[in-house]
């Protein structure tokens, strides 16, 4: 059975949601995520209750603007490494992310927090973290898998070993926001020539 269409009504709500997601980026970005209701509000041109409506409470909000921020990430990141072989994928993977980790963009800095509080002070944001974290593990073991099947990466090597710890390596880049930027992008260099060096037949 297929679905029907999407109403005129039902279009405008999204578009609207999608208004209010982006102007809580941009101002949780700028803020932080303690940012009110009133000024995402007053960002995205709409009335508080409008707020209210679609998300039904500022950690609604909090949590919409967390899926999207990784739904965002996650697509750059894919995109980057969707051709090739498996090496030379998850290679790219590496840099695609290298690249927006040391970008320092508010953006960033914003999704660096949210995963932080995920662990700590807001817990509803765990269970999204965690299948997050999820899929990028099995995105990084399938990128090795098919180096080993199309001979790009050293059969001998444990795929799931290797996208596991490509995947905690990436993870500890994105949070140590605090060094400087060419600190931290000599250090996912020097990290890519020891992976490169590692799973080259």
């Amino acid at each position: 059975m297929s679905k029907s269409p999407p109403t005129a009504r039902a279009t405008a709500a999204e578009q609207t949601r999608t208004r209010l997601i982006d102007a809580a980026i941009d101002r949780f970005a700028a803020d932080g995520p303690g940012a009110s209701f009133d000024q995402v509000a007053a960002d995205a041109g709409v009335t508080k209750g409008a707020l209210y409506h679609h998300f039904g409470s500022k950690d609604g909000l909090v949590e919409a603007v967390y899926r999207e921020a990784i739904r965002r990430h996650a697509a750059r990141v894919v995109d980057a490494s969707g051709t090739g072989s498996g090496r030379e994928r998850l290679l790219a993977l590496i840099d695609s992310s290298a690249r927006l980790y040391t970008s320092r963009t508010p953006f960033y800095g914003l999704l660096t927090q949210l995963h932080l509080h995920a662990g700590t002070s807001r817990p509803e944001l765990a269970d999204i973290a965690r299948r997050v974290q999820q899929r990028q593990r099995e995105h990084m073991i399938g990128l090795a898998e098919l180096g080993r099947r199309d001979g790009s990466i050293r059969a001998d090597l444990d795929a799931e070993a290797l996208g596991l710890t490509v995947n905690a390596a990436l993870e500890g880049f994105l949070v140590q926001q605090l060094e400087p930027a060419a600190v931290q992008r000599g250090w996912i260099t020097a990290f890519r020539s020891l992976i490169q060096e590692m799973i080259t037949p």
